[in-house]
């Protein structure tokens, strides 16, 4: 078991049956995937799939398999990590999955450095799947048990330091400073959020089916042991800084943020409502505050606030014989012309 992932923390949110079911909820009529078997368990796990069809190196359609509550090309819907099969063993998964029509079956973000990695490596290989990593990405996290956010800040770079913690002696003097968790009031966070995304990179965060997944989804798993934080800070009364966190079985989730650019030079306002929740999170039972995988406009923030980190995979695991000789003729390619470059 990977200590960045403890077992106390599994399922994980995104293989909640609360996720699963706000993806259904949102994305399974979607005329670009249809379905294989419907998600319907609160405790089984993943036993739901879904499948679509392609055309792959311009000549042959095959059909990929995937899990439900996960993103795909053709259905973009939010992304899902930590991947684990549930209740389940990696070989009933697999097993299960076998029993529909596909030509490759998609896994999305399975930490490297775990149990259920290996097992579901070795599951696919026994039965005859090639394992291919398609991709592959890191999570970072702070770790909150066993520390304190003293300690955390002597080990961080003076650069991130100030920018996290001590650039709030500049923010106060600016007017009236108030920190609110506005859940439940979702629908007016999401609009501060969405605002906040739609100056900094041209749209907005969450609209059509991906709202109404993380809508349905915060309100359900709020329900059944979540604890969503939706974080603003205000200046003056006006919202300047939003965070979204969610703290489930001892592991708090940094899922969204968005900031007021311009707001004052010399002021990192992201990184310092970060810097906030970060300490909060120290009061709290949390394993970790997790930032999880991707990148920041202008540089690998995440990177600089973490602690600890680990890598993803994306796994393609492929049961038809000619798309496995594709494949491989496909990526021998990549190598050669890699190497020619």
């Amino acid at each position: 078991m990977s200590e960045f992932f403890p077992a106390r923390n599994h399922p994980g949110i995104f293989s909640t049956h609360e996720w699963i079911d706000a993806w259904q909820t949102a994305w399974a009529d979607s005329g670009n995937i249809k379905l294989a078997e419907v998600h319907t368990s609160l405790a089984h796990g993943r036993h739901g799939f879904y499948q679509y069809s392609q055309t792959k190196f311009s000549l042959f359609k095959f059909t990929t398999l995937f899990p439900a509550g996960i993103s795909t090309p053709v259905s973009p819907s939010l992304r899902s990590e930590y991947f684990v099969v549930g209740e389940q063993t990696a070989a009933e998964f697999i097993a299960a999955a076998c029993g529909h029509c596909w030509d490759q079956l998609f896994i999305p973000d399975v930490l490297i450095n775990s149990l259920e990695y290996a097992q579901l490596v070795q599951a696919a290989e026994a039965t005859g799947l090639e394992v291919l990593v398609r991709d592959t990405a890191a999570s970072y996290a702070v770790r909150v048990c066993g520390n304190n956010f003293e300690h955390y800040l002597k080990h961080i770079g003076s650069n991130t330091r100030l920018k996290l913690y001590n650039k709030r002696k500049k923010l106060h003097p600016l007017g009236v400073i108030e920190v609110r968790n506005l859940w439940p009031q979702l629908d007016e966070f999401i609009d501060i959020l969405n605002g906040f995304h739609q100056q900094r990179w041209g749209k907005v965060c969450y609209q059509g089916r991906n709202l109404q997944q993380i809508t349905t989804f915060l309100h359900t798993i709020a329900a059944n042991g979540g604890a969503p934080d939706l974080s603003v800070i205000y200046c003056n009364g006006k919202p300047i800084s939003a965070v979204l966190d969610l703290h489930y079985r001892q592991r708090i989730y940094n899922i969204q943020s968005g900031y007021l650019e311009k707001f004052q030079d010399g002021i990192s306002l992201g990184t310092l409502h970060l810097g906030m929740q970060i300490e909060k999170a120290f009061s709290t039972d949390a394993d970790y505050y997790d930032f999880m995988a991707g990148n920041g406009k202008h540089s690998n923030y995440k990177q600089a606030l973490a602690t600890h980190s680990e890598n993803f995979a994306s796994l393609m695991l492929v049961r038809n014989p000619l798309l496995k000789s594709l494949y491989r003729i496909n990526d021998r390619l990549r190598r050669l012309k890699a190497a020619a470059d």
